[in-house]
């Protein structure tokens, strides 16, 4: 009979719900700008990626349609903008909220609509890319304890 004291503890393994980012300057220093990110296991996450998963099955389902009836399905038409706009709402769905940041005298207070404005700009580039880097690494999201 397996007890307690057999059970492998993979508790220490499992994701963080978040992780603070700095964004650096383009030279390397630190701004001050602090965004906190959701772990992959957040709720946040999940309901954003489940969002996705519905739309693709709908979109699967459409296809299928269009070709047990014989029909061509019309692809939707995206523009470059569209695009940008989709990429960036991943990258927001897993943003939790930053420390207030100033541009052109403009204070930006965090918020899901804030953050698309701000980070669909092309010279918010340099902060996009750290950000969207963050979010690929999982060591950023595995607890320092993590040994096995």
């Amino acid at each position: 009979m397996k007890t307690d004291n057999d059970a492998v503890d993979l508790d220490s393994f499992l994701p963080t719900e978040d992780s603070v980012l700095e964004i650096m300057s383009q030279d390397g220093r630190p701004t001050g700008w602090k965004i906190t990110l959701a772990g992959p296991s957040h709720t946040k996450v999940i309901a954003f990626a489940d969002a996705q998963t519905r739309r693709n099955l709908h979109k699967a389902k459409l296809i299928e349609q269009a070709q047990v009836n014989g029909k061509k399905y019309q692809a939707e038409e995206k523009t470059p903008d569209e695009q940008r706009r989709e990429n960036t709402r991943w990258v927001i769905a897993r943003i939790l909220e930053w420390t207030p940041v100033k541009i052109g005298g403009v204070v930006h207070e965090f918020s899901d609509k804030a953050a698309e404005d701000l980070l669909i700009k092309p010279e918010m580039g340099w902060a996009y890319l750290q950000i969207a880097e963050a979010i690929n690494e999982d060591k950023r999201f595995t607890k320092p304890s993590a040994k096995p």
